[in-house]
């Protein structure tokens, strides 16, 4: 009786436990109050890497592309030396001004009022191409001075020889070399100087295939150009005399070239592999194409223009050169990101950035980056890389892991007043920044 009373306790107290234990899981009622049903997404910081020593002083500005939240501000609205993220802009410009298939053309004329000269116009290639055949040049497809010559010899008089060649550069204007610009920079190859009539980018041995190719820059890309069309000319041109000066007025054409399409193989050169020539000639033609002159001032002025046009606010930045390569830009990470919002959502035709930009871990100057663990991010970071000493600059657009778009830009720079340097390293730890904003997504707060 005991035993059957004590065993009746124990089924009993094992129930309530059982029941107290699992409860009503299998039996909720959906609509219980209790159950959180939100989709809201866990908080995920960028803030350790943010702080890495080796990024000097850190700017960045970081917005979610489809809800226009911005998600983390660094110093955003701070100016800073841009390096070639600035590139992005020209870009902009060139898309915003230049006409569609636009290409630069490079004449022969010939003038009655003077039977022995030939006169050479230059029209903005940096690409015509002074080598021959079997020789391959850093650009594609490049039009070539001896097809030119072929074309001014078979349509000038036989019987006539050639004394003079009036080299005419006159479709730029102003000073070929930025005054911010290093002297070192033509020498080490970073840039030539910008002129209406130049081959090869003035690379001294532009030929790519063999060991002596150069990126060092000559000193007179127009007597050089000058120079190769003499030499194509052959025999009849032998002891034609250079001069610089202007095309006569009776001047008819006897031959031209003309560049790839613009809008497409130069920009897209100028992007993914930071040409700092090409960004320069980019932006001269853009300018010319909007009515100001082919010069520094022109070109610096049309990219503030293109911009306002776009609806953001450029009144702040310092435009000195197409390029980067001046430390005397300032930008700031905030318009900058802005910018890649526009091109993120395709507005004006923004999104053939995309295209031409660098890809992480695969394409141009960000083919060899974001190594070991930030290697998760390769394929899905789109954007421009930047340098100049003292700064480490990115600027474009995440593909996040959580399937969120998000554009920012990031600036590791010096800070003499406050101790602070950046070296090579500050790449490295950039990449580790914008692989936590990938790993974050949506999510990334500050």
């Amino acid at each position: 009786m005991q035993s059957k009373s004590w065993k009746s306790l124990l089924s009993a107290s094992l129930a309530v436990i059982l029941a107290a234990t699992v409860g009503p899981i299998s039996f909720a009622n959906p609509d219980d109050s209790a159950v959180d049903t939100t989709n809201e997404p866990v908080a995920c910081t960028a803030n350790k890497a943010m702080a890495q020593k080796t990024l000097g002083k850190f700017h960045a500005y970081v917005i979610n592309v489809d809800t226009g939240e911005v998600l983390v501000d660094v110093l955003g609205k701070e100016l800073t030396p841009s390096a070639s993220v600035i590139k992005t802009l020209t870009a902009v410009a060139a898309l915003q001004k230049l006409p569609a298939e636009y290409r630069a053309t490079t004449q022969v004329l010939a003038t009655p009022s003077e039977p022995s000269t030939m006169v050479f116009k230059g029209g903005g290639d940096f690409t015509l191409s002074r080598l021959g055949p079997g020789e391959s040049s850093v650009y594609s497809k490049p039009p070539r001075i001896r097809n030119l010559a072929r074309q001014a010899l078979a349509a000038f008089p036989a019987n006539v020889p050639i004394t003079k060649i009036i080299l005419d550069d006159s479709f730029f204007s102003g000073e070929r070399w930025n005054p911010d610009w290093p002297a070192k920079y033509r020498t080490l190859g970073y840039v030539s100087n910008i002129s209406a009539i130049q081959a090869d980018g003035d690379r001294i041995q532009p030929n790519r295939l063999i060991s002596s190719y150069s990126f060092r820059r000559g000193k007179d890309p127009v007597l050089t150009v000058g120079k190769a069309f003499r030499d194509s000319l052959g025999e009849r041109a032998a002891n034609a005399e250079l001069v610089v000066g202007t095309t006569p007025r009776d001047a008819y054409v006897i031959g031209q070239v003309q560049s790839q399409d613009m809008r497409q193989s130069w920009l897209g050169h100028m992007l993914t592999h930071s040409d700092n020539t090409g960004a320069e000639f980019i932006a001269r033609h853009a300018a010319k194409a909007a009515g100001h002159e082919g010069s520094i001032a022109g070109a610096n002025k049309v990219i503030k223009q293109s911009l306002r046009e776009l609806g953001l606010r450029p009144k702040a930045l310092v435009i000195r050169d197409a390029s980067g390569l001046s430390n005397e830009n300032r930008v700031h990470s905030k318009l900058l990101a802005e910018l890649m919002v526009k091109v993120a959502k395709a507005e004006n035709g923004l999104d053939a950035l995309t295209q031409w930009m660098p890809i992480a871990g695969q394409t141009g100057t960000l083919r060899f980056r974001f190594q070991g663990k930030s290697a998760i991010a390769r394929g899905n970071v789109i954007a421009k890389t930047g340098y100049i000493p003292g700064l480490y600059g990115l600027s474009g657009i995440i593909n996040a892991s959580d399937g969120s778009r998000l554009a920012f830009a990031v600036f590791a720079r010096a800070d003499s007043e406050n101790g602070l340097s950046v070296t090579y390293t500050a790449q490295g730890a950039i990449d580790r920044v914008v692989t936590r904003f990938y790993t974050c997504g949506a999510s990334l707060t500050q």
